[in-house]
């Protein structure tokens, strides 16, 4: 298989539990031909002196950018992106580093890609360290205004070893040709985090540009490392930006009903699994986001 040159992004916040075993498993990759950029968002932690340590001892080479402040997930994946492509890698893999890859989960997926002509393409991932889906391809679903996963929390009996092209997925380990840049742009920023990805991807299925998920490549996924699991500031932003990203692409009409639908959600399901100061992070991220609209 002829090797392309792959510019793999990722974005450190928060990450310092995670980098170690993200780089050990990235270094035993078979897929030797790409270079690693690590995009530091002012991370509060030792994200980023541990992995500059780390990139002392793999095989593939490093490039660092560090930001002078937390620009969000989009804007840092936009400016990883646009290093690369500036560097003249043919594809970026868009990476979370909370991850652990196999040691053939590139070669497999590039391989795919190779096969198939590929502009978009997405493996089958796993909850850590179980034999539990969390995303094998996706769609869009009109019914709550974001997105779902295939399969997700299904036990892997091989009901979705099946190659096929779906509509979404989420950029947690994604490759994607320069042609998809150069031909639908780049990350929206305005959501800073969540729903980037989910924007992304809708202007590719708009553009009619085909999304492949490969289940011959396969790694775990440690969920919600660097913004907390139904954190105040995951709910915020959740909440803000699922009114922005249905503004952008839906009528009027379905905006009022997503609205209504997501205040009917955080007064009767998050007010009673959750403390105040998470509930009220939610109502501002409702309300900023139909001021933003």
């Amino acid at each position: 298989m002829d090797m392309a040159l792959i510019g793999i992004v990722t974005v450190l916040y928060g990450s310092e539990t995670v980098v170690d075993e993200f780089f050990k498993t990235l270094d035993i990759q078979s897929y030797k031909d790409f270079v690693l950029y690590v995009v530091d968002n002012k991370s509060p932690d030792k994200s980023l002196e541990k992995s500059k340590e780390l990139a002392k001892n793999v095989s593939f080479k490093t490039v660092f950018i560090e930001n002078e402040g937390n620009y969000g997930v989009a804007k840092g994946n936009n400016i990883g992106i646009k290093a690369a492509l500036e560097d003249g890698c043919s594809y970026v893999l868009l990476s979370n580093n909370d991850i652990k890859l196999n040691a053939d989960t590139i070669e497999n997926l590039m391989f795919s890609v190779n096969e198939d002509n590929a502009l978009l393409a997405v493996p089958k991932i796993y909850y850590y360290g179980t034999n539990l889906i969390w995303c094998a391809g996706g769609t869009f679903d009109k019914s709550t205004g974001t997105t779902r996963h295939f399969h997700v929390r299904e036990e892997d009996q091989g009901q979705c070893n099946d190659k096929k092209i779906v509509p979404y997925a989420p950029t947690c380990f994604m490759v994607i040709s320069r042609k998809v840049f150069e031909q639908i742009g780049f990350m929206d920023e305005q959501y800073f985090v969540y729903f980037d990805d989910t924007d992304f991807m809708y202007r590719a299925y708009q553009a009619k540009i085909p999304l492949y998920y490969y289940p011959n490549s396969t790694l775990d996924h440690k969920e919600s490392v660097s913004t907390g699991h139904k954190s105040a500031f995951s709910l915020y932003y959740l909440m803000r930006n699922i009114i922005i990203f249905n503004n952008k692409y839906r009528s009027k009409l379905y905006l009022i009903f997503i609205i209504l639908r997501n205040f009917a959600y955080l007064s009767i399901v998050i007010a009673f699994s959750t403390k105040w100061p998470v509930l009220k992070a939610g109502y501002k991220g409702l309300y900023d986001g139909i001021k933003a609209v």
